[in-house]
């Protein structure tokens, strides 16, 4: 387990009971190249709040590239829009796997979404640390 995604995992737990967490992996295991990051979870009791926190956490981290948070499944999304598209049910969509293999090739891009999805989650950490101790700061 990567440092990466133990910090993200807990992170993102904090807001909630996770049933199931995924994030990408930020090498290729065979030919090393960065991946496209994304992170994808499911909490026992989603709900508006927990959503708005990781919205908020999005909105107010400066990034490089743009960022959204697809809930349209039940399992929950954070994801460079690129990679998403429009539509209902984005990464669910046929093209999804297509607009990853496409910003792959783009190192660039995926270098900085990696520093991105730092960022947001050193954010998110923040906010659910003022949400867990509001009279603090």
């Amino acid at each position: 387990m990567s440092t990466r995604f133990r910090v993200a995992g807990e992170t993102i737990s904090r807001l909630g009971d996770l049933e199931w967490f995924k994030l990408s992996v930020s090498r290729h295991p065979d030919l090393g190249h960065l991946q496209v990051p994304y992170v994808g979870w499911r909490f026992a009791e989603p709900s508006s709040s927990k959503l708005q926190v990781v919205e908020d956490a999005v909105r107010t981290t400066p990034t490089q590239v743009d960022w959204r948070v697809d809930t349209s499944r039940r399992n929950w999304l954070l994801a460079p829009a690129r990679i998403l598209g429009d539509g209902a049910h984005p990464a669910a969509s046929p093209a999804f796997a297509e607009r990853v293999e496409t910003a792959t090739r783009d190192q660039g891009f995926c270098a900085q979404a990696w520093d991105d999805l730092d960022a947001i989650i050193r954010r998110l950490g923040e906010l659910t640390t003022a949400r867990e101790n509001p009279h603090e700061g």
